[in-house]
């Protein structure tokens, strides 16, 4: 009988210790107001988009990787076509860099120096100006990859993140090439996108028309671009541990 009471007052004291501890949560507990000034709104706004973006790419590329390592799976006993699939990957890699000769429609530009007679009849100051120099072709390379070319090449020269240009005397060297007026500049993109582009009165072009340098430009249904043929030497770079 005495046991029978003392699981009776243990459970007694249970339901009496549970209500106690419930009306305290719920008496107790307050919400706290945050309240924020406009700049750390706008910043937890900005963050926010920031990682909502993050969380965008990181999704885009788990099901690019995903979709690849099923193909791989799913062509476990097809070697021959997984091979197919890793060359095809690496050729679309090469083209991007500059490995690998292409071809495509696109603009041909071409500077060249103001004409001797105009050369010789403009005052001292203004000769250098009659002239292309290196800075020139940087500033028409830099409009054109604004314009959404995909590939490029000068004197058969092909541009790519490493390619430098700079004066050499009366030449220009590039991709340690030195190469002589006239400078035909290759680009390949969509020829009316890239024409109208480099033709607009906001661009470099415009410049070097009103220094009395003869500038053309002329689209093309077949434009060819060597592959980069300079040297690729990493010395000190390293995938980041």
């Amino acid at each position: 009988m005495k046991n029978h009471e003392a699981e009776i007052f243990v459970f007694i004291a249970s339901i009496i210790i549970g209500i106690l501890i419930s009306m305290n949560i719920s008496f107790t507990r307050e919400t706290e107001m945050v309240f924020l000034s406009t700049k750390q709104y706008q910043d937890a706004y900005n963050y926010k988009n920031k990682l909502y973006s993050e969380i965008t790419d990181l999704m885009e590329q788990y099901d690019s990787y995903n979709e690849k390592l099923s193909k791989y799976k799913s062509n476990e006993k097809d070697q021959v076509h997984i091979t197919e699939n890793i060359h095809e990957e690496l050729n679309e890699n090469n083209i991007i860099l500059g490995k690998t000769p292409v071809q495509g429609q696109g603009i041909i530009v071409t500077l060249n120096d103001a004409s001797e007679e105009d050369i010789n009849n403009a005052y001292a100051y203004e000769r250098e100006l009659r002239l292309i120099h290196n800075t020139d072709i940087i500033q028409v390379i830099n409009d054109l990859k604004n314009a959404g070319a995909e590939a490029i090449s000068i004197n058969g020269q092909r541009i790519i993140d490493k390619t430098e240009i700079y004066c050499s005397g009366p030449f220009i060297r590039a991709n340690g090439v030195k190469i002589a007026v006239p400078f035909i500049i290759n680009a390949i993109g969509n020829k009316e996108v890239l024409n109208n582009y480099m033709l607009s009165n906001e661009n470099y072009l415009k410049t070097l028309m009103t220094r009395k340098t003869r500038i053309s430009v002329e689209q093309s249904d077949e434009i060819n671009i060597p592959a980069y043929s300079g040297e690729e030497k990493n010395e000190y770079i390293r995938a980041e541990e």
